[in-house]
């Protein structure tokens, strides 16, 4: 209590402390607005006092209390007070918006001063308070800021346009502010002024709205006038422009030659994307534009910084995958150096790879097996990546010695070597097939599950064990330490694929895998990932039920169509098209289109920031509500007027029946899952091989008689949740990766904006809802139904999406498959005449 007493104390002191300071200067601040003509000292004094007051301002302590006796002071002619004055009042201008008009005329009387820095520095300052009533003081202020004799309120006035447009774009479309701009831009003899003309126009209008011949080519005569800076802006826009015709495309580039010996790489850069973007249209040209871009980028590229050292190699990666045989005589070039940070080293490997011909692949491998040993696991893992593309990109005679480098890393010390190794020994038998099998499989025949600690290693083991298991004499053996440890290995894709090998293997070696599939299938049904819980119970009824198909679609048996196109590698090269449109942004950089990474709302205009309002704060809406959200914003509905219900206990839901938000939660899989195939782990008790399955397809039993939903069944809240979480979901959830089924709903889902009327449909098929909501373009219904014969329940989770038209349902039920697959029939049914 006494150093509770002593803070309060303590910040009340604080408090009076700030209180006498703030009067102090106020008096102060009066006392030498009150002295026409200062003497030498006075101004020091008043000097030090603004100074003192921007410290304050700058640490954050409000001194918005001496806004009106700081304007008192408006009148000083000293120059490094009259700064901090006006930066004074440009940082409390819009809190003080009333007392801001009282600075317009020492504004206007600065902005005809003698000194043209007083008036720039007046029509900076008004330009910067963004008060809208100070709108039409500004631009009278603005043009006549345009019209002086000095370049610098010229330059300062340009820039003033941009600010007034901010505040009111109609102001500055109704005067002639943007043709005086566009005048300047072409007649100014400031280079400084005619950049900060560009900058408005620019972002007022676009930059294609610059792109015409007669700005282009006077922005290109004056090009070496401007600041590095505003060439990268300026050349930007000449990228823009469309030559008319071939003589013209050279005029272009022979103006713009000697920017390609600038020594900023970003000046470069950008006359290299003007090259090319002129000679699109002329292949011949194009190609020779290449040529010449190879010795500026290289020379840039070997630059000691190391920041603008991979901005230039990124784009010299993107021009290699461009056009890799004009690069091939080069490839040397783009081998790594000691000193090379390894986001550098990386990009060098990739360009390598791509660049990799008949005449130059045994070099760049030898080069690239010299990069397995570097210190830095990415830069190896990367190198033994390379070796692999290499070989994927080349045909089976020519890859043989590729691939045969690449083997001799499987038994490489390191571990992150090994794991990426194997993984592209992986891809490498998906694509070549037969071709290297037998080297593969020679290469990993005395690896050992434990020997690999990487998931993604032990994954590819798998996978090779599982796919050439046949041939593989010790194959079940390997895997058997691996299976009977399920439940303790950490990675779910590991697990993932140590099931699809052990099915794999045993279709292939039945009498050796049968109780270790067994084992494997088991531990998956209870396994707490999704995938893999999906994955076991797949297996398990398709072994149950049909073990020829699950030979087929499992095994592998039958011959495989070769891959000849990687999804990555689809990936990567899905928006080349348009980061090379992008050329010299960031695009190239994130090795992404800017829509990816950019909001492009934001991309035809201005957006001004602006200070969050009080109701922005409260997180309200504007319609009176307050931040705690109405009934209506919830996506469950609680029940009201609108509820659907069975009537009795099933009735609308009350506040205080259940939280019916729990029924969001997933449950187990070891619950759900264990329920689900319980009976169809036991028929594997018998099941041999491939054939001998008569018993398992005779346990099936007869056909169930035809379901019949009971008209009205009742549920509770707490009934139906309790029941979610313990029941198991049906078959034809099982079977998807999801849990849940995808299916189409009808023709009424277009005008859906609302739950009811989806509620109400599924009522008259013998579904009741318990709760419901959500908006476009997802909405939400919990229901249950009941069979009427055998009393089983079935509880729904109808997931719709109204952009696509489809509804995403998990069930869980109690009821025997047949029943439950019945029940799932009858779901879609209902979901397909909605609206019609």
């Amino acid at each position: 209590r006494r150093s509770r007493r002593a803070a309060v104390r303590q910040v009340a002191m604080s408090e009076s402390r700030r209180g006498n300071e703030l009067a102090e200067m106020s008096a102060a601040l009066r006392a030498h607005a009150a002295k026409a003509n200062p003497t030498k000292d006075q101004q020091h004094a008043r000097r030090a006092l603004f100074q003192r007051i921007i410290q304050y301002l700058t640490i954050g302590i409000d001194m918005s209390p001496l806004f009106s006796d700081v304007i008192m002071n408006a009148h000083t002619k000293d120059m490094a007070t009259k700064k901090m004055l006006y930066h004074y009042l440009t940082h409390y201008a819009q809190a003080k918006a009333d007392l801001a008009l009282l600075t317009v005329n020492t504004l206007q009387k600065d902005c005809r001063d003698e000194d043209p820095v007083v008036r720039g520095l007046a029509v900076r300052s008004m330009a910067s308070m963004r008060v809208p009533d100070l709108v039409e003081y500004l631009i009278g202020a603005v043009q006549q800021g345009l019209r002086d004799a000095h370049p610098y309120p010229r330059k300062t006035a340009a820039m003033g346009v941009l600010k007034i447009y901010d505040l009111h774009p109609e102001a500055v479309r109704e005067t002639e502010l943007l043709q005086t701009l566009r005048s300047m831009l072409l007649t100014d003899q400031n280079a400084a002024t005619v950049f900060n003309c560009v900058v408005t126009l620019m972002e007022i209008d676009g930059p294609k709205s610059l792109a015409t011949k007669q700005i282009v080519y006077g922005l290109i005569n004056r090009l070496k006038d401007f600041t590095e800076w505003a060439q990268v802006t300026i050349l930007e826009i000449v990228a823009l422009y469309p030559p008319a015709d071939k003589t013209e495309t050279f005029d272009v580039m022979n103006a713009l030659e000697d920017r390609l010996q600038h020594s900023n790489s970003a000046v470069v850069l950008a006359t290299v994307k003007c090259f090319l973007r002129a000679t699109l249209e002329l292949p011949d040209v194009h190609q020779q534009v290449f040529e010449r871009m190879k010795a500026p980028l290289l020379t840039l590229a070997q630059t000691e910084s190391q920041e603008p050292a991979y901005a230039v190699w990124a784009h010299l990666h993107l021009l290699t995958l461009r056009a890799p045989p004009l690069f091939a005589n080069d490839f040397k070039s783009f081998f790594c150096r000691i000193g090379d940070p390894p986001a550098v080293k990386r990009l060098k490997i990739e360009a390598l790879v791509a660049v990799a011909d008949v005449g130059n692949t045994y070099e760049i491998v030898t080069e690239l097996s010299e990069y397995v040993s570097d210190v830095e696991p990415r830069i190896a893992r990367e190198a033994v990546r390379g070796i692999a593309r290499v070989a994927l990109e080349g045909d089976g005679d020519s890859a043989g010695p590729i691939v045969d480098r690449l083997l001799q890393f499987v038994h490489h010390g390191a571990g992150y070597v090994v794991a990426e190794t194997l993984a592209a020994v992986v891809s490498l038998t998906r694509k070549h097939g037969e071709v290297f099998a037998n080297a593969c499989v020679a290469a990993i025949s005395n690896i050992e599950m434990d020997d690999i600690d990487e998931p993604g290693g032990r994954v590819a083991l798998a996978y090779l064990l599982g796919e050439f298991g046949e041939v593989v004499p010790e194959a079940p053996y390997v895997l058997e330490p691996a299976l009977a440890s399920f439940e303790e290995e950490p990675d779910a894709r590991v697990r993932l694929e140590l099931l699809t090998a052990a099915a794999k293997l045993f279709f292939k070696r039945p009498p050796e895998m049968r109780a270790m599939l067994q084992t494997a299938l088991q531990a998956g049904c209870l396994d707490a990932d999704q995938d893999v819980h999906d994955r076991a119970a797949m297996y398990v009824r398709l072994l149950a039920r049909d073990p020829d198909a699950a030979a087929r679609v499992v095994g592998g048996l039958e011959q495989k169509n070769k891959v000849h196109n990687f999804s990555d590698a689809r990936e990567r090269d899905k928006y080349a098209p348009q980061i090379f449109d992008e050329f010299n942004t960031l695009s190239v950089l994130y090795r992404e289109p800017a829509f990816v990474f950019c909001d492009e709302s934001a991309a035809g205009g201005r957006v001004v920031p602006r200070a969050p309002s009080a109701l922005d704060l409260r997180g309200g809406d504007g319609d009176g509500g307050g931040g705690a959200g109405m009934p209506g914003d919830s996506l469950i509905d609680f029940g009201g007027d609108d509820a659907v219900s069975g009537g009795g206990a099933g009735g609308a839901l009350g506040g205080d029946d259940a939280n019916l938000l729990d029924l969001y939660d997933v449950p187990s899989m070891a619950t759900s899952g264990a329920t689900s195939v319980h009976d169809e782990l036991g028929r594997l008790e018998g099941l041999g091989g491939v054939s001998g399955v008569d018993a398992a397809r005779a346990s099936a039993g007869s056909a169930p008689a035809v379901l019949t939903l009971a008209p009205a069944p009742t549920m509770d809240p707490g009934t139906f949740q309790e029941k979610w979480s313990v029941l198991g979901v049906t078959p034809g959830c099982a079977s998807s990766v999801t849990g849940s089924m995808s299916l189409g709903v009808g023709p009424g889902v277009a005008s859906l904006t609302a739950a009811q009327p989806l509620v109400t449909h599924l009522a008259a098929h013998a579904f009741v809802t318990v709760a419901s909501g959500g908006a476009p373009p997802a909405i939400k219904i919990f229901a249950h139904a009941a069979d009427a014969g055998s009393g089983c329940v079935f509880l729904l989770e109808v997931v719709v999406d109204t952009a696509s038209g489809t509804a995403s349902v998990t069930v869980k039920s109690d009821a025997d498959a047949a029943r439950a697959g019945q029940l799932e029939a009858v779901v879609a049914a209902a979901l397909r005449g909605f609206g019609t």
